[in-house]
């Protein structure tokens, strides 16, 4: 078998291990994206739980039955209520071909009480401009199906499982372009689901480090262009074959999906690159973090927890983590006083953390 350019071709072929991550994980591809489609439709069949009858679902009812009949035959007015305008809204995700199907959610959008046992006659979805966009993307129908129960859910929201039919696909343009003085350099971009430099390095470092051939020689493919996004290179087979002696299996330029695949699914290895962050939840009175959030030295002050009781005092040691720190004071302290310390804490500068009110 030819030697390939870089260790991480192999995947085209093997299995994945089971509890590793990947490239894939971390990353979107730029230019290969889900996009969101909305319609505005109606639910039939709602037994009296549906809009007023004299509002807008009626009207809109009323136009959507006139077309389906003779120009000689006028509808009458509908009075009951069992039909009820609804917003529609669906994803159609990266490569989704036309004539595959499509999750929908449905939601009331006037005064009906329930759309249990409702329909949802043909709706157009389109894109985020609505009728300004002239593409018809899916069209939806179908039975409702209600999440929770009469006592939890919202009986005004509900889903269609399958409920949409794709009828225009989404031109994707993920393999980009730049002239070089050595002729055409062609590259995709992969996007960082959570924007961090650190971690845009470490993705950097490890995807290079596995672009070995023979000999320990190395071909630079991949490029952090900032804390958000990756620059991958797709090799030609000149390249392919300088660096290994011997030319590729597959022509990566003509076929670029197997070069995106191949990258995607490259195991790494990296350090913590979380954020530490903690958010105070007022509503709830709640505390919570991420990653290891750290305490300086310091000793803060805050206010009684009722008549009687006297102000508490509060000691943090140097490079304490909070969930120690809480783990301690915790126990004794009720939601109230707990938001209280922590953003005692805070204001005192002595979070090593970035720290958030919600």
């Amino acid at each position: 078998m030819k030697r390939t350019l870089i260790a991480f071709a192999a995947l085209l072929a093997a299995p994945l291990a089971a509890h590793a991550q990947y490239v894939k994980d971390f990353v979107e591809v730029d230019g290969a994206r889900a996009n969101k489609l909305r319609g505005y439709g109606i639910v039939t069949g709602l037994n009296g739980n549906g809009d007023s009858p004299k509002g807008e679902s009626a009207r809109v009812l009323r136009n959507m039955l006139q077309n389906m009949v003779p120009a000689d035959n006028a509808v009458v007015e509908i009075n009951a209520r069992n039909a009820a305008l609804v917003m529609v809204l669906a994803e159609l995700a990266p490569f989704q071909k036309k004539g595959t199907r499509l999750d929908v959610s449905v939601s009331a959008v006037g005064d009906a009480r329930s759309l249990a046992g409702g329909e949802l006659q043909l709706t157009d979805l389109r894109g985020p401009l609505g009728r300004q966009d002239p593409n018809i993307y899916a069209l939806a129908s179908g039975r409702l199906v209600m999440q929770g129960d009469a006592k939890r859910g919202n009986p005004t929201a509900a889903l269609v499982p399958g409920g949409a039919i794709t009828e225009k696909e989404l031109v994707h343009a993920f393999v980009q372009e730049r002239a070089e003085a050595a002729g055409a350099r062609r590259y995709f971009r992969l996007l960082l689901r959570k924007p961090d430099l650190t971690l845009a390095g470490q993705l950097t470092q490890q995807v290079n480090a596995q672009a070995v051939a023979g000999g320990g020689r190395r071909m630079k493919v991949a490029t952090a262009l900032d804390g958000g996004s990756l620059e991958i290179a797709i090799p030609t087979i000149e390249e392919y074959k300088q660096i290994t002696g011997n030319p590729p299996e597959t022509d990566f330029v003509r076929e670029p999906v197997r070069w995106l695949e191949a990258v995607l699914n490259l195991p790494v290895t990296l350090s913590s690159v979380e954020t530490a962050a903690v958010v105070i939840n007022d509503a709830t009175k709640t505390v919570s973090w991420t990653g290891e959030v750290r305490l300086r030295e310091g000793s803060v002050m805050v206010p009684p927890a009722g008549p009687g009781s006297r102000p508490g005092v509060f000691h943090a040691r140097e490079g304490q983590k909070l969930s120690e720190f809480m783990e301690k004071v915790g126990p004794a302290l009720g939601d109230q006083q707990i938001v209280d310390v922590v953003r005692s804490l805070h204001h005192a500068g002595l979070i090593k953390a970035e720290v958030k009110s919600q």
